[in-house]
C-alpha cells in the first residue's frame, strides 16, 4: 500500500525531473537562432499554463494508478550521476550542429548507401536534425536527452502509460507465461520500464540501430529475460501467432506510408489470439482539437519528414486494417496511448 512519503518521493523525483529538462530548454532557446515563421495556415495552440497544468494531470493520473497498485512506482532510469551530468554537456555542445541543420546550413544528410548493411533508405536520415541520425554511439548517448528536453521532462512518463492497459489485460494471466516484443526499442526505456513491472515476462526488442541496441543493454542490464536484436519494424523475424504481448513507442510516425503499413500487419501478424498490441505515439489531428497547431508547427521546426502524414491518419484505422480491434484509448499529455486486441 502506497504510503505519504511514497506520495512525495514519487512528486519530488518528477518535479525535479521536469524542472531539470525545462531548465534545458530554456538555455536551448538561448542558443538557437529563431527559425522563420511558417507560410502555412497553423491550427490553435495551447497556452504554456495548459501545457502545465495538462502534465501535471498526467503525473497525478501515473500516481493514481500506482497507490491504486496497478503499477510499480517507477524506479530512476539512466547512468550514474556523473555520465547523466557529460551527456547534458554533450547535449549542449551538439546543439550548433542540430541549429546549422536547423537553418539549412550543413549538407550532411546521411547517404542512401547500398543496403549492403540492411538498413533501408527511409531510415538514413538526420530525423530530429540531430547529428548522425540513429546510425552512431554519439547518436545514442544524446538520444534520451534530446527527446526529454523536447519534452520537458514528460517523454518517460508518456512511455509508461502503455503499462497501465497492459496491467488491466494482465489480470488472471502467469506473467512468466507472457513473451512480449517492443518494437523499434531504441535506447530500451520501454523495455526497461516493463521489465521492472514484471520481471518474469519473456522480453525481446527489435531496431535497426546497433548503437541504440547497445545503449539499451547498458540501461537495462545482464538478464535472461530480455533479449536484443537488429531487425525492421516491417519484416519482424518471428513467427505467425507467437507473441502474447507487441509494444511500440514512438515509432509509427518516423515511418513513411507503406512502411507504416506494412509494421501494423507485421504487429498483427506476430501476435496469438486474444493477444494485446499497445502504441504509443504522437497525439493525431482531432485527439485534442485545441492543440492541433502544435503538430502543423512540428516537422516546421524538427526534421520529421513522415510526421505531417502521421497526424492527419488514426493509428486506430491503421490497426482495423491489419486486423485488430482497438480495446483502449487514452491521451497522455502530447502521446496517445492506444490498446488493440488481436481476435
Amino acid at each position: 500500500m502506497a504510503t505519504t512519503l511514497d506520495r512525495l518521493t514519487y512528486a519530488a523525483r518528477q518535479t525535479a525531473r521536469v524542472a531539470w529538462y525545462a531548465g534545458h530548454y530554456a538555455a536551448g532557446l538561448r542558443l538557437l537562432k529563431p527559425m522563420p515563421k511558417p507560410d502555412f495556415p497553423i491550427g490553435p495552440t495551447p497556452t504554456r499554463a495548459e501545457l502545465t497544468a495538462d502534465l501535471r494531470a498526467l503525473f497525478d493520473r501515473e500516481w493514481r494508478d500506482i497507490a491504486d497498485g496497478l503499477l510499480p512506482a517507477p524506479r530512476a532510469l539512466g547512468p550514474d550521476p556523473a555520465e547523466f551530468l557529460r551527456r547534458s554537456l554533450l547535449y549542449f555542445r551538439d546543439l550548433p550542429q542540430v541549429d546549422a541543420r536547423r537553418h539549412g546550413k550543413l549538407d550532411d544528410e546521411l547517404p542512401p548507401g547500398t543496403q549492403a548493411d540492411g538498413l533501408p533508405d527511409y531510415y538514413r536520415q538526420n530525423f530530429h536534425f540531430q547529428s548522425d541520425g540513429w546510425l552512431s554511439d554519439h547518436s545514442a548517448v544524446l538520444y534520451d536527452t534530446q527527446v526529454e528536453v523536447l519534452f520537458t521532462g514528460a517523454a518517460d512518463v508518456m512511455r509508461r502509460r502503455a503499462l497501465a492497459p497492459i496491467a488491466t489485460w494482465l489480470k488472471g494471466r502467469n506473467q512468466r507465461d507472457v513473451r512480449g516484443l517492443d518494437i523499434g526499442c531504441g535506447t530500451g526505456r520501454l523495455l526497461a520500464f516493463l521489465h521492472d513491472a514484471w520481471p518474469g515476462m519473456k522480453l525481446a526488442g527489435i531496431d535497426l540501430s546497433a548503437p541504440y541496441l547497445q545503449e539499451a543493454r547498458r540501461l537495462i542490464g545482464c538478464t535472461a529475460r530480455v533479449k536484443l536484436e537488429e531487425g525492421a519494424a516491417e519484416a519482424l523475424p518471428f513467427d505467425d501467432a507467437t507473441l502474447d504481448l507487441v509494444v511500440s513507442s514512438f515509432l509509427l510516425h518516423e515511418l513513411p506510408t507503406e512502411i507504416r503499413s506494412a509494421a501494423m500487419a507485421e504487429m498483427a501478424r506476430v501476435v496469438k489470439p486474444g493477444g494485446l498490441v499497445v502504441i504509443v505515439d504522437s497525439i493525431q489531428k482531432g485527439d485534442h482539437p485545441g492543440w492541433d497547431g502544435l503538430l502543423d508547427l512540428f516537422p516546421h521546426y524538427f526534421h520529421e519528414p513522415y510526421y505531417a502524414d502521421y497526424v492527419n491518419g488514426r493509428i486506430e484505422t491503421w490497426g482495423v486494417a491489419a486486423g485488430l480491434a482497438p480495446a483502449s484509448s487514452e491521451r497522455a499529455f502530447l502521446s496517445k496511448v492506444l490498446a488493440l486486441t488481436r481476435a
